[in-house]
């Protein structure tokens, strides 16, 4: 059986080989609402893990990682660069050079407005401070991180 397996694997390997191209990895960004890009050759996509940020490239080993708040970046090449703000997901990397990120919402960071973020900031932590009930104040903390990554966000594109 174990052999069976191992055979198996390498010609799977072999197999889905073909999602590796010598222009890098095979890309799927989907939110539960629109495919953001549906499969695209990339070269690298840097995504904000729970345990850590990290790049992608072809070749990376096979991975599953929660996603926290934060900015996904798409190199398509060197200077086309695309920067998505990601309230939480999952990416997935597989051993044939493939990857997708599967985003609970996902913003341009372009299309973020300041104002409103920092307004989002304010408010936030207003709820914080005066929040009667564990529950009221999770819900608030949970806004509140998620408004200041995307101040962050705001911050290192220059939006």
């Amino acid at each position: 059986m174990f052999r069976a397996t191992r055979i198996l694997r390498r010609a799977l390997r072999a197999e889905g080989a073909a999602g590796a191209t010598s222009d890098g990895l095979l890309f799927r960004f989907n939110t539960p609402s629109t495919s953001i890009i549906t499969e695209e050759t990339v070269k690298m996509v840097l995504v904000p893990a729970v345990s850590g940020d990290f790049g992608i490239l072809a070749g990376h080993v096979p991975v599953i990682a929660q996603l926290k708040p934060g900015v996904v970046s798409v190199h398509k090449t060197d200077t086309d660069i695309k920067h998505y703000f990601v309230s939480g997901g999952f990416a997935v990397v597989r051993e044939d050079a493939t990857a997708s990120v599967t985003a609970a919402e996902a913003v341009e960071v372009s299309e973020l407005d300041p104002a409103a973020v920092k307004a989002g900031i304010t408010t936030f932590t207003n709820e914080i401070a005066n929040a009667k009930t564990d529950e009221e104040k999770t819900n608030a903390e949970i806004g509140l991180e998620v408004h200041q990554a995307m101040d962050y966000a705001i911050s290192l594109t220059g939006n």
